[in-house]
């Protein structure tokens, strides 16, 4: 289930999915928030893993499947062992409640592209999949600092051309708190008397906060912070609020 290079972060008009989780609501709230990504998306349901299988099947390529590890009838790992099983080709994000560093660590050995935690707020999750469109391999930065150095996803260009994963944080790269804050709004395309207003700085404050980001992640523009941050894989990371 290795990623497939992506030349863009652009997603395509006619973006096929498969979601597959035995609670109705959930794929409700998963299908609003992939219409954010594009209101074109397609969107195939299932509520169980012979469900899910037959949908693969019968439907063709998915450019994603989010397959939940609860099941009617399985649980846990076995649930993405038989779905691999049946579908190995398929290219896999776990969308689940039982978020521990050993299901996640077991996930990522098995070579999914994103392990989404179903406590992520809808922005987390809408960056968390552009990201994994793009050629990124999600993993929620808690989880990721936990694990051993072997254990942690491919790094660039292990899984294709243009995959990218998280092997540097905000503060690892020398960003305060304040910084990390404003790197965030960044992302959100905020001007810097929107952030003025946001954080209640002055505009001079925020110009050194920007000034420091730029010198930080080595870039000369803010287009090119933000470029650098997507590529490090942070957008996910602040859209959920962390800043370690």
């Amino acid at each position: 289930m290795g990623a497939c290079p992506v030349e863009e972060a652009q997603v395509s008009p006619k973006l096929k999915l498969l979601v597959a989780d035995d609670h109705h609501l959930v794929r409700e709230g998963l299908k609003l928030a992939l219409r954010e990504i594009d209101p074109e998306v397609i969107v195939i349901e299932a509520d169980t893993l012979g469900k899910a299988i037959d949908a693969y099947r019968t439907h063709g390529y998915f450019d994603l499947v989010l397959l939940d590890l609860t099941m009617p009838g399985n649980s846990g790992m076995s649930v993405l062992e038989g779905f691999e099983q049946s579908c190995p080709e398929a290219r896999v994000v776990v969308i689940s409640a039982s978020y521990d560093l050993q299901t996640v660590q077991a996930a990522v050995r098995r070579g999914v592209l994103g392990f989404i935690p179903k406590l992520s707020g809808k922005d987390a999750l809408i960056s968390a999949v552009r990201f994994i469109l793009a050629g990124g391999i999600y993993v929620p930065l808690e989880a990721m600092m936990a694990m051993p150095e072997e254990d942690r996803p491919a790094h660039a260009g292990n899984r294709g051309p243009g995959a990218v994963t998280v092997s540097q944080t905000p503060r690892d790269v020398g960003l305060t708190t304040r910084q990390i804050e404003v790197l965030r709004q960044l992302l959100e395309g905020k001007s810097n008397k929107q952030i003025c207003r946001e954080m209640n700085l002055a505009m001079g404050t925020v110009k050194g906060h920007v000034a420091a980001i730029l010198v930080a992640l080595k870039v000369s523009s803010r287009a090119e912070a933000i470029a650098a941050a997507m590529k490090m894989g942070w957008a996910p990371l602040l859209a959920n609020g962390h800043d370690a």
